[in-house]
């Protein structure tokens, strides 16, 4: 009887250990999980270039941004390394000026002198499509016809660049007048509303 009793108690006190553990280890889990390390992290193309733009609530005093590029979303290499102490929810940026062609991949990673890490997501960028830009005649008279595949902003400017015209052209063909212009040499600059950049040309205007 004496040995029911002893075996009784230790199968009772087996099967409390073994209901506390799956509390144990939810507490556990729980209590490592933390905010997202970047609450906006956006590649934006700009003028061949590319403008990334984020913000890092976990920002502590001495971390660094580390900002990585890759060609192939697999092997990534430093672009740049940002002191990150600036203040908390302060928005970062950073100018890519050699995209290349193809599409490129960014992440940024926070690292601090006690040798934590913290990884953003992976942010792809695909270059913007060439502007299908064309005007004639040149030199013109009166009427000049522009064809773009992208709305433009088109302005003629003189060699003192002083701006004689500027106008807002859609998509496709269209026929601006440029009967004011005085005779001589200018330069036609279009912006792409679509990619930001700028085609500039000369213009030759007649009588």
């Amino acid at each position: 009887m004496k040995e029911l009793q002893l075996w009784l108690a230790s199968a009772f006190f087996c099967c409390a250990l073994m209901g506390q553990s799956p509390v144990e280890q939810t507490n556990n889990t729980s209590a490592t999980e933390s905010a997202p390390a970047f609450s906006f992290f956006t590649v934006t193309p700009q003028n061949g270039q590319a403008l990334l733009r984020w913000v890092a609530p976990l920002v502590q005093s001495e971390d660094f941004f580390i900002v990585e590029k890759s060609s192939d979303a697999l092997h990534f290499e430093m672009l740049s390394a940002i002191d990150a102490t600036v203040g908390t929810d302060s928005v970062f940026s950073l100018v890519d000026n050699a995209v290349g062609p193809g599409t490129v991949s960014y992440r940024i990673r926070i690292t601090g002198k006690d040798g934590r890490e913290l990884c953003s997501k992976t942010v792809n960028m695909k270059p913007a499509p060439a502007t299908d830009f064309r005007f004639y005649p040149n030199p013109v008279d009166k009427l000049l016809i522009i064809r773009s595949s992208h709305a433009l902003s088109v302005q003629v400017v003189d060699t003192y660049g002083v701006i004689w015209f500027t106008q807002e052209v859609d998509a496709g063909m269209q026929i601006v007048n440029v009967s004011a212009l005085q005779k001589g040499n200018y330069v036609l600059k279009a912006t792409d509303k679509t990619t930001n950049s700028v085609i500039s040309e000369q213009l030759v205007k007649n009588n």
